[in-house]
């Protein structure tokens, strides 16, 4: 089963244009029975709240609450910084203890503006451009299940602040929803909440747009509604669920475009929604079922595999090239590879504290053999290393005819008839592996 969820933002100056986009993008959505989550500030929903209502009332949509912790958090520590000029020790230690008493003081006074204009609104799910620990501990805290606005290949450190500390520490990744906290990707975020405490696993990270990781223009939705990616991207995910045990797929889709798209590319949204319904595995939710429903199914983040195909078009080439990728996470990293290589080109190392990636550090596979006797494949691996860390290979081909006997790897998963995925831990040095499998 896939899980569709439909978010768009109803944030905009031009009020008229975005109520016009709200109204076309909803018409076609609830058309096809699909309900949607409206992302509004409490700036915004008065704009839209005479729409937003009537929706909930007819349609169930549901809205969930934009927060801007920036300027809080910067403000904050320029005044822990001047109260403690040369000791960055301590003016983070001052920093982060007040921040734990403003940000749910913050959000709460936020949710409870929001609910004087949408009073019929229980709000557990909240969107954020800016996050780290210690927000997503705060959200936790006053009563939030999952928190949206996770980007593919996010840059994981803001440029424009490099003074302000975990200012986008958590943004690592989203093409799929997971535990933010689960496996801590900072030293400092460790060292604020000392011994790491379980009970802050349960907020759910949900990506911005879910298929921002198979084209990097998928937000665009002319585009993708013109040249068909929108159904192909969707579809790469209804294949994957046949080897992952929940998948979802996140769309985010802005009313001021869809006010602009015209009468085609209205014509083309509305036949790209029905495409969506018209599969049996598809089931439309709002991203707080979405999160519920992940809550109840994965205790922990949920290791995800999804092979899709990207396109390369160049003035030189007679013929598009398209490439098969598999792209993996799990609590502690992310792995892509490309067919026909085993070893994956790209690593996000969740499991530790964030180091640059290159060839020096770069693990190496230095040992591939794989022997079969009567019924029984065994496969020996080596793999060089630098440093502790999460890693995988792929062995492509259809392999589905095998069964794991013995192995002391981290897990073998079967990826259809694409490849066998072996999962990895590294330590520094020299890594010796075994997998046995029976045909």
């Amino acid at each position: 089963m896939l899980s569709y969820g439909l978010v768009s933002t109803a944030i905009a100056e031009d009020r008229e244009r975005l109520r016009e986009g709200v109204r076309l993008l909803a018409e076609i959505a609830h058309k096809h029975g699909i309900p949607i989550t409206w992302a509004v500030d409490t700036t915004s929903a008065p704009v839209v709240a005479r729409l937003l209502t009537t929706f909930h009332t007819e349609h169930g949509d549901a809205p969930l609450l934009m927060l801007d912790i920036r300027p809080i958090w910067e403000t904050n520590w320029e005044a822990a910084r001047n109260a403690n000029p040369g000791a960055s020790t301590e003016a983070m230690a001052s920093h982060l203890v007040t921040m734990r008493e403003k940000l749910p003081e913050y959000i709460i006074r936020e949710r409870e503006r929001l609910k004087r204009t949408l009073p019929w609104a229980e709000m557990n799910i909240a969107g954020a451009v800016f996050k780290n620990d210690t927000f997503l501990r705060a959200l936790e805290q006053t009563g939030f299940r999952g928190l949206w606005g996770y980007h593919w290949n996010q840059q994981e450190v803001d440029a424009t602040a490099p003074n302000v500390p975990e200012i986008e520490g958590s943004d690592r990744g989203g093409f799929g929803c997971f535990y933010p906290l689960e496996v801590s990707a900072s030293l400092d975020a460790i060292v604020a909440r000392g011994t790491p405490d379980q009970s802050f696993e349960k907020i759910v990270g949900i990506p911005y747009h879910t298929a921002g990781h198979l084209d990097a223009d998928a937000h665009n939705l002319r585009a993708a509604l013109l040249n068909g990616t929108a159904q192909h991207h969707y579809d790469v995910y209804v294949e994957s669920t046949a080897w992952n045990q929940w998948l979802g797929y996140v769309e985010h889709i802005d009313p001021l475009t869809v006010a602009h798209l015209g009468e085609e590319g209205l014509e083309r949204l509305d036949a790209y929604f029905a495409h969506v319904v018209s599969l049996q595995d598809t089931k439309p939710l709002l991203l707080s079922q979405m999160v519920e429903d992940y809550i109840e199914q994965c205790q922990k983040t949920e290791p995800t595999a999804v092979v899709g195909t990207t396109t390369e078009i160049r003035e030189e080439m007679s013929d598009p090239k398209s490439t098969l990728k598999i792209f993996y996470y799990d609590a502690a990293c992310e792995l892509t590879f490309i067919e026909g290589d085993m070893v994956p080109v790209e690593i996000k190392n969740y499991a530790a504290e964030r180091v640059l990636q290159s060839e020096a550090n770069t693990p190496v596979l230095t040992g591939f053999l794989p022997t079969r006797h009567r019924t029984q494949l065994h496969i020996a691996i080596v793999v060089e290393a630098t440093r502790t860390m999460p890693y995988g290979i792929v062995v492509w081909g259809d392999h589905e005819g095998l069964q794991l006997t013995e192995s002391n790897v981290d897990d073998v998963r079967w990826i259809g008839e694409h490849s066998l995925f072996i999962r990895l831990t590294l330590q520094s040095g020299k890594n010796e592996f075994s997998v046995k499998l029976t045909i």
